[in-house]
């Protein structure tokens, strides 16, 4: 495997990275539009899907990353403490563990809250609509697109250099 970006050619060598790096950053967002097409249709997150997504961590492995697996602890003690008919699934849970591996600890967290304020912001929109159109009661909806976004979009800042 080539060791310099200059090794790389085409469009790695112009943005500076490797293989494994441009490997990850094809893999990791195709992976996470896989999850929230699943998770859309299904309202589940399969495990190989997650493992997948976590797999693409040693691209670029660093000891440091295996912290980022913390960014899911936030997630599972909303899922313990709340109903269990509804809210965080095991799904969502272990999906921000799997994003926090590939992103360390600084971006898993940026990931989570963009992630969580996109989602936010749409239950509260789609909850005003369906009291305006005189729909009670609650509705359901997948954390995992919005949890990917937010992943997505703190990858893509995290190897242009924005997130320490």
């Amino acid at each position: 495997m080539p060791d310099n970006a200059a090794d790389c050619g085409g469009m790695g060598a112009a943005f500076g990275m490797t293989v494994p790096m441009l490997l990850q950053a094809v893999l990791f967002p195709f992976l996470l539009v896989m999850v929230s097409a699943w998770d859309i249709k299904k309202r589940e997150i399969p495990d190989s899907l997650q493992a997948a997504v976590a797999l693409l961590s040693l691209l670029r492995f660093s000891p440091w990353n295996l912290a980022g697996a913390f960014t899911a602890l936030p997630y599972l003690i909303v899922a313990m403490s709340g109903s269990r008919t509804a809210g965080i699934g095991g799904g969502d849970i272990k999906l921000a563990a799997a994003i926090g591996i590939v992103l360390g600890l600084p971006g898993g967290v940026a990931a989570s809250v963009m992630g969580l304020s996109a989602f936010i912001v749409y239950g509260i929109t789609c909850s005003c609509v369906r009291r305006l159109t005189g729909r009670a009661g609650r509705a359901a909806y997948p954390a995992g697109p919005f949890l990917a976004a937010g992943a997505a979009a703190a990858y893509f800042m995290e190897i242009g250099g924005w997130i320490i």
